[in-house]
């Protein structure tokens, strides 16, 4: 598998590609953004995109934005999708860092369902977020 941090010029073309993996992403963990919303800050510069693919296909894509906090610089994942995480995550994961570190960040931050301590093992829990229906 290859991990590539997809250029600012070939989003449009590659967002055909990974679109339907975040809109169901987004459709089953309840995401608070849109598919088009994530388009957006990737075309505009603002998040990046990064696909993990073999030769004929995309098999995960995911979307991360340098944020600056009180605490400092984090890398912030907005959206995951793939199959098949355990061969492809590793080499992800420090493809995603080092970006991170490119752009000042001090730390990754991601939120979502508890999958993710399997990819952030030496992680510090700082918030869990919960919704109630009423």
């Amino acid at each position: 598998m290859n991990v590539t941090l997809v250029p600012l010029h070939l989003v449009d073309g590659v967002w055909r590609q990974v679109s339907d993996g975040f809109g169901r992403a987004s459709k089953r963990s309840g995401g608070d953004l849109t598919v088009g919303e994530l388009w957006q800050g990737c075309r505009a510069g603002h998040c990046f995109l990064f696909v993990v693919h073999d030769d004929q296909k995309v098999v995960a894509a995911t979307v991360w934005k340098p944020e600056l906090w009180r605490s400092g610089g984090k890398f912030r994942c907005l959206a995951l999708y793939g199959v098949q995480m355990d061969q492809w995550m590793p080499e992800l994961h420090e493809k995603v860092k080092q970006a991170a570190i490119n752009c000042g960040a001090t730390s990754l931050v991601a939120e979502g369902r508890e999958g993710w301590k399997r990819i952030f093992d030496k992680a510090k829990v700082l918030r869990v977020t919960y919704e109630e229906r009423i």
